[in-house]
């Protein structure tokens, strides 16, 4: 395994060539970010580039409401839009989701991205997203737009995950809510393309945004996994099995960027730590800047 940590000299310089390659190769397609956080990586905020403007928090299973409701109000704080994950299989009933909705309220919430959550065993009553949507809770408490999960590769917690998605968005659009598609992390780029195409052949024209793999190493993304519950960690080790031109691609993403298409945004997830991932972000943004018709440098003085 001590292969996933090595370095090539050549890899690394090349990456500004190769950026600029694939910028070429989708000059037609504008892309915007937002970004994922722990909540124990709030000290790192300001590292996250100001064209980032969505920040979404993930909630750790077993974890307390409370967690996302400071880290909420830290991020709203310097002026980007937190948008917490809440997780329905961690709360203990509808007294504690109210609680914890109403706090969220008073930080300025207005979205939140609704999961199930990664606990194999729910807490109290609440079993899935539908459980708390239907509730009332969220129009309640200002919550006026949704995210739902979205999983272009399978999602092993639920085999009918598809199905359970086209459900919220049903829902949703019978009652003229907001709702847009954010999916996990991916590393097939064709077959996340052929599931936007499915959804958009179903009548599904709710923006997706695409989750993306912040530079790392498999040894950090199976450790993230780990810790945001994905059950699957072992799974995505065996289905990406060694396979060096998909551990490339967790190095460095910008191949499968590249190879994407039509989703409206995407969604990074810092696994590499948050600096790694501004860095390369920062780049990324530098060179599709400016290689955009009609930008012009102006000289420093």
């Amino acid at each position: 395994m001590e292969i996933l940590n090595l370095k090539s000299d050549s890899f690394e310089s090349n990456m500004s060539t190769e950026l600029t390659n694939h910028v070429e190769e989708n000059a037609g397609q504008t892309t915007t970010w937002s970004m994922e956080i722990l909540p124990h990586n709030i000290s790192n905020l300001s590292l996250i580039p100001d064209f980032v403007n969505e920040v979404y928090i993930t909630m750790i299973p077993g974890a307390s409401c409370r967690e996302t409701i400071q880290t909420a109000h830290q991020i709203q704080a310097v002026g980007k839009q937190a948008v917490p994950h809440i997780a329905g299989r961690s709360f203990k009933g509808v007294e504690e989701l109210s609680a914890c909705l109403s706090e969220l309220q008073e930080t300025g919430i207005y979205r939140a991205l609704l999961v199930g959550g990664g606990q194999s065993e729910p807490a109290g009553d609440i079993t899935c997203v539908m459980d708390m949507l239907k509730t009332g809770l969220f129009a309640k408490y200002g919550i006026n737009a949704f995210d739902f999960a979205g999983h272009p590769e399978g999602n092993p917690d639920d085999p009918n995950s598809e199905a359970h998605l086209l459900e919220k968005l049903l829902w949703t659009e019978e009652r003229g809510i907001p709702a847009r598609i954010v999916t996990q992390w991916c590393f097939d780029s064709d077959g996340t393309n052929d599931w936007i195409s499915g959804l958009r052949e179903k009548g599904i024209r709710n923006p997706i945004h695409i989750g993306i793999p912040g530079p790392s190493t498999m040894k950090t993304l199976l450790s993230f996994a780990k810790v945001c519950g994905v059950q699957a960690s072992a799974q995505v080790l065996r289905k990406q099995g060694l396979n060096i031109s998909k551990l490339m691609f967790v190095n460095k993403p910008d191949k499968i960027i590249s190879e994407l298409r039509g989703y409206d945004k995407l969604h990074l997830y810092p696994f590499g730590g948050i600096a790694k991932s501004a860095d390369w972000l920062n780049e990324w943004q530098r060179i599709t800047v400016k290689d955009k018709p009609g930008f012009v440098s102006i000289p420093q003085t």
